[in-house]
């Protein structure tokens, strides 16, 4: 425990010599990216393919399955790395607005997702919802900070089916978080550990429960050369944990 504090008090102050910002062509490429899998969710959502893209039995026994939704994740993009993960869960006894009560319930996500440290609804109109987080996320020896703004779009397609897209496109990380002198840093500055991130959900009624299926894409800085050991596990880690927590943190709060 001892050797893990000397560590951090040596690599904390390094971590200043790596703070980056957003480029524009890094930015312009993840937007790309983000069409083109909307491109592809909407082929799904007008029925032209299945609904869900991990309608698995294994679902209807408990199990929450993840997994990259291409297969080169992360992609490279100049300057930054896109992170795609899709999972699903099923939740059985309840209702599609059992579950949206959970997820659009901004003022109460600090207590259902661990890594939601404080939360609040800043406006709804209908069913377009705007949150703030603040979110905590921890790996090894990078424990990050962003205050979030998140703008969701939900909409029932269907009887039985709603989706939703969800946008976090204004991410700041927060410097000396919890010190009487912490700051945000400006928009696409800081160690670039994440950018941006997008979530789309595609909810469905099935037998006495709800089959729930969330894509994740978030966008973080490249790994700078020489301290991959720090900020590579964080990066490629802390997109699928984040989600495997969100969907089973979204079930145990319904199952309530």
């Amino acid at each position: 425990m001892r050797f893990l504090f000397s560590l951090w008090l040596v690599v904390c102050p390094l971590c200043s010599q790596f703070e980056t910002k957003l480029e524009p062509d890094t930015a312009k490429a993840f937007e790309a990216y983000v069409k083109g899998a909307e491109a592809e969710l909407n082929e799904r959502w007008r029925g032209r393919a299945p609904f869900l893209s991990l309608d698995d039995k294994r679902l209807y026994k408990g199990a929450l399955l993840i997994r990259p939704a291409r297969s080169r994740n992360p992609e490279e993009i100049p300057d930054g790395l896109i992170h795609d993960w899709v999972g699903a869960v099923y939740i059985p006894n309840t209702s599609v607005s059992q579950v949206l009560a959970v997820l659009q319930d901004f003022d109460h996500h600090s207590k259902i997702y661990p890594e939601i440290i404080r939360s609040r609804l800043l406006k709804r109109e209908a069913n377009d919802i705007s949150g703030y987080w603040r979110l905590e996320r921890k790996q090894q020896f990078v424990p990050a900070v962003f205050d979030v703004q998140q703008d969701a779009h939900y909409e029932e397609i269907a009887p039985g089916k709603w989706i939703c897209r969800a946008y976090a496109n204004d991410i700041r990380e927060v410097q000396d978080a919890g010190a009487s002198k912490e700051k945000d840093y400006p928009l696409g500055e800081g160690l670039g550990l994440l950018w941006r991130m997008n979530a789309f959900w595609s909810i469905e009624a099935a037998g006495n429960g709800v089959l729930a299926e969330c894509r994740t894409i978030s966008l973080s800085r490249s790994i700078p050369s020489g301290m991959g050991w720090m900020i590579k596990p964080f990066i490629q880690n802390v997109p699928r944990e984040s989600l495997t927590s969100t969907l089973q943190n979204t079930r145990k709060f319904v199952e309530r």
